[in-house]
């Protein structure tokens, strides 16, 4: 028996080894986007920061496609992807909500919203908000960018609470 309680410490050493060697983990920060608009137009969806970008969906030096979360369109649910532009090219920056390769629900025109290029953007949520034009050159359109509360599990914590039972299961064997 004394050696099965040896076996279970030594085994809860190495693990409070490998607990205190572990950080937090890191969720992906999100940003949520709200647009208002003329003829009652609203829509709110959700980007990382860092949205990885298929490279068959981006077009260097023009833009990029990528699939929102939780996208809604006049409060109704939406399963359009999204084109975000650059401002180097002739259709300036924006974005636009595609229901298909054709159709689209709302075209934007206005400052580039992503920085980095077109393979690797990023979005940062900012406290100001940006004026945006439509393909009418009506303009109106306002699009605020905000981060999303995650909560981040602290690997920490998670691995303490797996590692208590082990604990006193040592503290009684010994």
């Amino acid at each position: 028996m004394q050696v099965h309680s040896r076996i279970v410490f030594a085994l809860s050493v190495l693990l409070m080894i490998g607990l205190f060697g572990a950080g937090a983990v890191k969720a992906d920060s999100m940003v949520l986007f709200t647009l208002t608009g003329p003829q009652n137009l609203d829509a709110t969806f959700e980007l990382s920061t860092n949205p990885v970008i298929d490279p068959s969906n981006a077009d260097p030096g023009f833009g990029f496609l990528v699939t929102p979360i939780d996208l809604t369109i006049n409060g109704v649910a939406s399963n359009d992807f999204l084109a975000f532009y650059n401002t180097t090219n002739d259709a300036g920056g924006g974005f636009a909500a595609f229901s298909d390769d054709w159709n689209f629900d709302f075209s934007l025109f206005g400052e580039a919203l992503y920085g980095g290029n077109e393979l690797n953007p990023t979005f940062a949520p900012s406290d100001d908000a940006v004026s945006l034009t439509d393909e009418n050159g009506v303009g109106g359109y306002t699009l605020t960018m905000t981060p999303v509360a995650t909560p981040e599990p602290s690997s920490l914590l998670l691995l303490m609470t797996g590692l208590l039972p082990l604990g006193l299961l040592a503290k009684r064997l010994l």
